[in-house]
């Protein structure tokens, strides 16, 4: 008699790190399609589907002994649970219980758990005592316990993952199947670890096995770490390898469009500038006008803080494209901004014999129709145009750029690689490419130290720049403030008061601009004083007229949304309040 193995075994025995989700014994085609939402469909997926956090359950303390603070874990049976519901939410009530005493739980605005906390569940509950009379824990992690055959042992002496999941996929589920992978692909991550031993001891790494291990099912949080810093290090590796292969392909095929002549033009713009540039300018212009000499397309990055003079050296940048008779775009991202390089570039371009063009949504068909003629005439022609100033307007078809040399964006991270590349490919060639921020956001560390991008940084202000004085002050301040700021005022100088909203929401105890705006023209320290408003459901003329205004020192005190985070420069303006801070990200306050 010939024994032969079952079809599921063999199965098994293939199984590889690309092998379908599907095929993973105990998931099938309707939990894959589950998984799918999550990104998973190949047992590599799931093991990269690593956990949020943890929950340690090592040491648990009976409801009795819970101490009045402090992060503790609980191990109880659901008594009790009851949806309530109010205008807005549905909050989710449970009573659990050992066998020491009672606890209440509650869990603002979810009451979709009831579906996992039912009565006669076992719960494992990291949270801590809410303060006031009664003994409640609000919002804890939780992990529903298996009880019978088959199902997962309780947590006494373990730390639980807690994978990402979606509707359908229980947490028990998806350890199952991460267990389940792991399994299968011990042998092969053994064996196909990418990093030498060497190399691992060296580091202090470990194997590609033992940090899938230690990140899903780790003995301690010490463990967890070092599978992660493992699994981190081989992701920077690989993204650092694909961007250094970029760079050599880039290298390899994009030939240089403008081939700059000298710096002759750039020297006497330099020289024709109403103020000293600063040794960091100058380093930046030499740096960008050799790469636009070398045999290769530039691609830099430019960064700077606010004042180090990022438009200047983007100016004299494209004046060396316009010697060799290319045409240079600049890219903003909102129309505020781009309008302000206008007006800037066009003040210096008269030194540095250039006459900039605007082109945003705004622009008039008349006026567009001129700009195009004007764009398609040769270099050299009187009333050819060698610099457009625009927004994402310049990403449509109908913009003409035959002699683009040069690419400028601005305030890069608002805007995608594929925009950049889409600007690019306007011209005939391979322009080059310079990127500006003022805010070295991750994504930009990221490309400026990994390879991509080639980085310039203007580490000095001009010598008349005032430092940047930044204060933190509660609501218990506000007169202070009001007053502060009053006295600026008083002195013939503006500010800046800038909101998260612009109308108030029954949603949001957030202050708004313009709900704010009339408070604040009524009290009484700030009555004499003409306030303007704006924010981004502004007609594009309404915008203008209020920037106007307040450049023209008409309007004291501007009271706005973050549609001033980049790109407004009023120098008489020496205040900004910003109310609510804790609603913007780092790189919005850096940028205000």
């Amino acid at each position: 008699m010939t024994a032969t193995a079952s079809p599921d075994a063999g199965r098994r025995a293939r199984l590889t790190a690309t092998t379908p989700v599907q095929f993973l014994p105990g998931v099938g085609p309707g939990r894959a399609a589950l998984l799918s939402r999550l990104g998973i469909l190949t047992l590599e997926d799931l093991l990269l589907h690593v956990p949020r956090e943890y929950l340690d359950a090592r040491r648990t303390v009976p409801i009795a002994r819970i101490p009045p603070s402090g992060l503790v874990t609980v191990v109880a049976r659901v008594e009790a649970v009851e949806s309530r519901r109010s205008r807005s939410r549905t909050d989710l009530l449970a009573r659990v219980r050992d066998e020491t005493g009672v606890l209440g739980v509650r869990w603002f605005g979810q009451g979709f758990l009831a579906r996992e906390i039912v009565v006669g569940k076992t719960l494992a509950l990291v949270g801590e005592l809410a303060p006031g009379p009664g003994r409640a824990f609000l919002n804890p992690l939780f992990e529903t316990l298996g009880e019978g055959p088959g199902e997962e042992p309780g947590p006494a002496g373990r730390i639980l993952p807690r994978h990402p999941l979606t509707a359908g996929v229980t947490a028990r589920a998806m350890r199952r199947s991460v267990r389940t992978a792991l399994d299968a692909l011990a042998a092969e991550l053994t064996e196909q670890d990418p990093l030498p031993e060497e190399l691992r001891r060296e580091l202090g790494l470990p194997g590609l096995a033992e940090a899938y291990e230690a990140v899903h099912f780790p003995e301690t949080p010490e463990a967890a770490e070092r599978g992660r810093k493992r699994l981190a290090f081989d992701e920077l590796l690989l993204a650092q390898l694909l961007l250094a292969l970029r760079r050599r392909a880039r290298a390899e095929t994009s030939a240089a469009q403008v081939t700059a002549r000298g710096m002759e033009r750039v020297r006497a713009a330099i020289a024709a500038l109403p103020f000293e540039p600063t040794l960091a300018q100058r380093r930046a212009v030499n740096e960008i006008v050799s790469d636009m000499k070398a045999k290769r397309s530039m691609h830099r990055l430019l960064v700077g803080d606010v004042g180090t003079g990022k438009t200047v050296v983007a100016l004299l940048a494209a004046v060396c494209a316009a010697e060799a008779g290319f045409q240079a775009a600049l890219m903003a991202p909102t129309e505020i901004l781009a309008e302000q390089h206008f007006r800037t570039l066009g003040a210096l371009g008269q030194a540095a014999g250039l006459v900039p063009a605007l082109w945003t949504g705004s622009t008039p068909e008349g006026a567009r129709r001129e700009l195009r003629k004007r764009l398609a005439l040769p270099a050299g022609d009187p009333f050819a145009l060698d610099l457009l100033v625009g927004t994402h307007a310049l990403l449509e078809d109908e913009v003409p750029l035959p002699r683009l040399g040069l690419v400028v964006v601005d305030e890069q991270h608002r805007f995608g690689v594929r925009q950049r590349a889409q600007l690019s490919s306007k011209g005939s060639g391979f322009p080059d490419v310079l990127v500006m921020t003022a805010t070295p956001i991750p994504r930009t560390l990221a490309l400026a130290h990994l390879g991509d991008l080639d980085v310039t940084v203007l580490d000095e202000r001009p010598k008349d720049r005032q430092p940047i004085v930044t204060r933190v002050a509660g609501e218990q301040s506000r007169e202070a403030i009001y007053r502060f700021l009053a006295d600026e005022l008083a002195l013939g100088r503006q500010a800046y008061i800038v909101y998260p909203l612009i109308e108030e929401s029954e949603k949001s105890e957030l202050r708004a601009a313009k709900a704010m705006i009339a408070s604040l023209a009524a009290h009484p320290l700030l009555a004499s004083y003409r306030f303007g408003l704006l924010h981004g459901r502004l007609k594009p003329a309404e915008k203008e007229a209020v920037m106007a205004e307040f450049a023209a020192n008409r309007v004291h005190a501007l009271v706005s949304t973050t549609v001033i985070e980049v790109g407004v420069d009023v120098p008489n303006a020496t205040v900004m309040v910003i109310e609510h801070p804790e609603r913007f990200g780092l790189t919005q306050l850096h940028q205000l």
